[in-house]
C-alpha cells in the first residue's frame, strides 16, 4: 500500500459559489485516509491528525471526476506525514496537502513510536 487511489465524483453538496468548497476537499482527504487508517487498526495503532496543510492549485467543478492519491512519505519517532494530491479528469493538478498524523496505541491512548509494519510503507 505505497500509494492508494481513491475516486469522488463531485456532487451538488460539496458545490459553493460554483466551484467546489474549500472546506469540501478536507472531507475528501479525509475519506481517501480510510484505507490507512484500516491499515493502522490492524497493527493496534490509532491516530490523531497534529497538522495539516493544502495548497489549492486548480477549482473543481459539478460532475468533475477526482483521483485522490495518498502515500506515506516520511516517518518519524512517534508521527508520520501522508501526501495527498487531487488530480482531475484531464489529469490536472486540484490540490497538494501533507496530514502529520500521530500514532497512538489503540488501547492505552498513549503516544507509541511508529510500529514497523507501517515504517516498510514509506516509499
Amino acid at each position: 500500500m505505497t500509494t492508494t487511489p481513491h475516486e469522488i465524483v463531485v456532487q451538488e453538496d460539496a458545490v459553493r459559489g460554483g466551484h467546489v468548497n474549500n472546506v469540501k476537499y478536507l472531507e475528501f482527504l479525509e475519506r481517501a485516509r480510510q484505507p490507512w487508517y484500516q491499515a493502522f487498526g490492524q497493527v493496534g495503532i490509532r491516530s490523531f491528525m497534529a497538522h495539516l496543510s493544502a495548497s489549492y492549485k486548480k477549482e473543481a467543478f459539478l460532475g468533475d471526476r477526482l483521483q485522490v492519491h495518498t502515500a506515506l512519505i516520511r516517518v518519524g519517532n512517534t508521527s508520520f506525514v501522508l501526501q495527498h494530491t487531487i488530480v482531475n479528469q484531464n489529469e490536472e493538478l486540484v490540490l497538494e496537502a501533507e496530514a502529520t498524523l500521530v500514532s497512538i496505541d489503540a488501547k492505552t491512548g498513549e503516544k507509541i513510536r511508529v510500529p514497523d509494519e507501517i515504517r516498510r510503507l514509506a516509499r
